[in-house]
Formats: structure tokens, sequence, C-alpha cells
């Protein structure tokens, strides 16, 4: 066999992959597994189990354990990760010879960290998934910059803004004629499941304050994430050619694919 690509956007709410026909999505909870009298049976059910420990996953997981979570911390290296990353992997029916590539924020885009997500990933995985155990050999991992990712889905000439609206951060990218711009990117330390209260208007209103600062109100912005088409809407009170990309919310996984792919 030969060997196969999957774009992964591990986020804090949402796992979107993309494998260069499909893309799917499962929501990024793990809850503990327990032995279920009823059972309604779903194609979104997700059984787990892995280095010896059963898990429910995704929407079982908000429904029947008890302690479910979402990881929202800071640092994206952590076992939770790649438990969703190999139940990605293995609903896309890819095993042997997979390479992955991948996303960190702006922020922790550094060599340490990236160093980190391919150690996280790298090697040969025994998993279940609802009864079908599978071996996982991944060879390799590439590690991109979320946002960044998105551009690479549809990557165009010319000064391109993009803004990644994520759960946990936003991430704001900036492209020069298909090169990125450092002092022009970076993190933002907020996003939709974050705050006290839930008002996009004034989420809106934040990060066009911070953004203003170095961005025109007339610049090309485009943005991705689940709530892309609200955020569009509300931004363009502030730049006024703000919109959403075309999927917004797998452009990241569908552009890692392709920069993993070499087919950008």
């Amino acid at each position: 066999m030969g060997v196969s690509h999957i774009g992964l956007d591990v986020g804090r709410n949402g796992v979107k992959s993309f494998d260069g026909v499909s893309t799917r999505f499962i929501p990024s909870v793990v809850g503990e597994w327990r032995d279920r009298r009823l059972q309604s049976r779903s194609n979104d059910d997700i059984e787990v189990l892995f280095r010896g420990e059963r898990s429910f996953v995704g929407n079982l997981a908000l429904n029947e354990s008890e302690f479910w979570r979402y990881m929202m911390t800071d640092d994206k290296a952590h076992a939770d990760t790649r438990l969703l990353a190999l139940v990605a992997i293995h609903r896309a029916g890819l095993t042997d010879d997979v390479v992955v590539t991948t996303g960190l924020p702006v922020e922790l885009h550094t060599p340490e960290a990236k160093a980190a997500m391919r150690n996280l990933l790298l090697g040969r995985w025994e998993i279940e998934v609802n009864g079908d155990p599978r071996v996982i050999r991944i060879h390799d991992v590439k590690v991109a910059v979320e946002g960044g990712g998105a551009f690479w889905s549809a990557p165009a000439d010319g000064l391109i803004r993009v803004i990644d609206a994520g759960s946990k951060t936003v991430n704001y990218v900036t492209m020069r004629n298909k090169r990125y711009v450092d002092r022009d990117s970076g993190t933002l330390p907020f996003g939709f499941n974050t705050n006290k209260t839930d008002n996009p208007r004034q989420m809106t209103a934040r990060i066009a304050g911070e953004l203003g600062k170095k961005w025109s109100a007339s610049d090309d912005v485009r943005i991705c994430g689940g709530r892309a088409e609200e955020l569009a809407k509300l931004l363009r009170d502030y730049f006024v050619n703000a919109r959403a990309m075309a999927n917004p919310l797998y452009a990241n996984a569908i552009g890692f694919y392709r920069v993993g792919s070499g087919t950008t």
C-alpha cells in the first residue's frame, strides 16, 4: 500500500478531518466508559479501547459519561489529542504509512511545541473503535499553523488576512503573495467558549479592536471556523471585505491535507 495523507484540525470543540475525498467531524469530547443497560444505536456513537482503557468519545460521551470533558488546556500535546486523532484516522479507514498534517495556534507554533505534537502522534498504535480493532502506523507528522492551513484550502495572490475563530482562541494570519507575514499574525487569548458571556457582537468588536491596530478596514479578510458566517456578517461593520471562506468549518483540515500531500 502507498502512503495515505490526512489533514486533522484537532480543535477544542471538534476534530475536523479531510482525507482527500471526505470531510468528517467528531466533537472533541472524551469521557469515561461504563456498562449501559439501555442503548440507542447511532452512527455517531464512538466507544474506544486504547492502551487497555475504554472511553466514550463525542456525542456518546456527552450523553452517557458522568465525567466528560472538552480539553481546554493551553498545550495541545496531551493524551486526549492523540486519542481523538487516532479515532479520526480510524474512521477515515487509514492504517499503514499514514502522514498526518495538523496545526497549532500561531503563538504555539514554536520548534518545541511542534516537536511535542510530532512525538505525540508518531508511531504504531493499536486501537479498537466500536469493536473494530486496527493497527495504525503514523510514520510522519507535519505541523502547520491554524488559520494558515485554511488559507491553503483556497490560496490566492495579494494581501490576504485570515481569521480562525475557535472555541478557546482566535488565530489571525496574514499572507502576502502566498508568504506568511509573521509581524501581522498572532493569537488572541479568547474564543467563543472561553468567555463568561456569549455575546458574538461584543466578541467581534474586541477582535476588530485588536486587529484594527495593524489591519486596514479595506483589507481582504477571510474567516474560517464553525461560526464563520455569523462572524463575517458582524465583522463587515469594521472590515468591509470580510467574508466566510468556502467550507469554513473544514477549511483548516482541507488546507492541512493539501500542504501535507503537496497538492496546494
